[in-house]
């Protein structure tokens, strides 16, 4: 056996069939957003922050002047898409996907990660199909003192398991396959929590934005922080503008995210005067007695 961290890649993204992008603003005459488009591309965006700027004018029938009397100037697609972060204008982060895949990561760490279902997607190593011939393991800087005897534990759970495969005839040749899968999945149960697996995973960039505040935060499980840190670093550094409204702040050796805004009427609470605050908690918990 070994000790192993998880790594995360991104391995997939929303593009944009340019083609059908043309053959709607040609149908509907507004044929100028493409110079937007085009422009904004030159600027370093993606197709996929593109979109997202597409979907929130065409809520607004923005995508050129003329098509709406109450809109007299239009945002260039960046400005849009900052307006959308700064106004919490969410819903159209949902059209655009990223897709990852999350390497030497335990069972502890996914049962935490399927939790969240809005906008995520999951297919992980199957423990019905797949048989623990070698046992990998992710443990926690708060074992480190007793690392020496969880290595013999595992160990010894490694040299019992293959015993249990012979006992129960798995390792028979010609055993049927359904058979096979039948005794791979009992004895799967005796296998840790921290046994090391894989995962893949998609979200849209409104659940993705959610996601890097919740799992980074200082109050979330350490293994979880340093995927969603990964997670956070692969985004930042090929789509920034997709988190330039993050505040990261160090803590414990791993970055904590916050401030991104999720909901239109979201407000922070730096930005609220101590009396607009302590009249809200008094409405809240009249009994509390804030004001006192």
């Amino acid at each position: 056996m070994q000790f192993v961290q998880p790594r995360t890649f991104l391995i997939g993204f929303t593009e944009v069939d340019e083609a059908g992008l043309k053959a709607y603003l040609d149908h509907t005459d507004q044929l100028d957003f493409l110079e937007s488009y085009n422009e904004a591309r030159e600027g370093g965006l993606s197709p996929a922050e593109c979109l997202i700027s597409f979907y929130a004018k065409l809520c607004y029938k923005s995508l050129t002047l003329g098509k709406n009397d109450n809109v007299t100037r239009i945002r260039e697609i960046q400005a849009n898409i900052e307006n959308c972060f700064a106004t919490g204008h969410g819903s159209v982060f949902e059209h655009v996907w990223f897709n990852f895949v999350t390497t030497n990561c335990s069972r502890v760490m996914t049962h935490e990660l399927v939790r969240h279902r809005i906008g995520v997607a999951y297919s992980q190593t199957s423990g019905r199909y797949c048989r623990l011939d070698k046992l990998d393991f992710v443990s926690d800087p708060l074992l480190k003192p007793v690392e020496k005897t969880l290595r013999e534990m595992i160990t010894d759970f490694e040299v019992a398991y293959l015993e249990l495969c012979e006992e129960v005839g798995l390792n028979e040749p010609g055993l049927d396959f359904g058979k096979k899968k039948k005794l791979t999945s009992a004895l799967r149960r005796m296998a840790p929590n921290g046994q090391a697996n894989e995962i893949g995973w998609s979200c849209n960039v409104r659940a993705l934005r959610h996601l890097l505040m919740m799992r980074t935060s200082r109050h979330a499980e350490r293994e979880i922080r340093r995927v969603f840190n990964q997670v956070y670093e692969l985004i930042k550094d090929r789509y920034p503008m997709l988190v330039a409204d993050a505040v990261e702040e160090e803590i414990d050796g791993l970055l904590e995210i916050r401030g991104m805004k999720m909901q239109q009427y979201d407000v922070r609470i730096a930005d609220v005067s101590e009396e607009v605050l302590i009249a809200e908690l008094e409405r809240r918990h009249p009994e509390i007695g804030y004001g006192v």
